[in-house]
């Protein structure tokens, strides 16, 4: 067999990296899907959730990448997956949400009113729902995604996550100097809450 045919198996490096760049944008799209659905039920009107235009929240993408970089190894331990998702996807929201307050002047969510919530960056519920989302990660939709990405030969695969990563980069550019704002999107930002140093 040719080093070619070698590169174009399943299980080689080429397609286990196509395989990460779907998945990031797989959650960020499920990410956005949920938000905008989330907000239809709530209110009865479709709005664009999420900083940037297009469909897509990368924080989604960056938590179930993560999740799956982190943790697909320990799969044979629920409870450290469920606390490392949890944990570690916490930790990603409130910093998010204070980078964005803190540049932006702009809260896109805000759990002020929620059980247990840390400055409405985060709260109790949500990093609950993260360490759930984290055990589905692991243990269903990752193995179910990677069966049909390992499915899709390598050149097309190729072609796919660049067309992504070229979309997604321009919407990322664009939306650093125009945000998607707007009512159901974002508040103004009253007060930052200053995260102390450790000098």
């Amino acid at each position: 067999m040719t080093t070619h045919q070698h590169a174009s198996e399943p299980h080689s490096t080429e397609h286990q990296i196509c395989n990460y760049i779907l998945i990031f944008f797989v959650c960020a799209l499920i990410g956005w899907l949920w938000e905008v659905i989330l907000f239809l039920f709530k209110t009865g009107g479709f709005v664009n959730r999420g900083v940037l235009h297009g469909p897509w929240l990368p924080i989604y993408g960056c938590g179930g990448l993560g999740i799956v970089l982190l943790l697909e190894r320990f799969k044979k331990h629920p409870v450290a997956v469920f606390s490392v998702a949890a944990i570690g996807c916490g930790i990603l929201e409130y910093f998010t949400g204070w980078y964005l307050e803190t540049f932006k002047h702009l809260k896109w969510w805000d759990y002020s009113a929620e059980f247990l919530n840390l400055h409405g960056r985060i709260c109790f519920g949500s990093v609950i729902a993260f360490g759930f989302c984290g055990l589905a990660m692991i243990y269903l939709l990752y193995p179910v995604l990677t069966k049909i990405f390992d499915k899709i030969p390598i050149r097309p695969k190729k072609i796919i996550c660049f067309a992504l990563i070229v979309c997604f980069l321009g919407d990322f550019i664009y939306s650093s100097d125009v945000p998607n704002t707007g009512e159901g999107i974002t508040n103004e930002v009253t007060q930052i809450t200053v995260i102390p140093s450790e000098n």
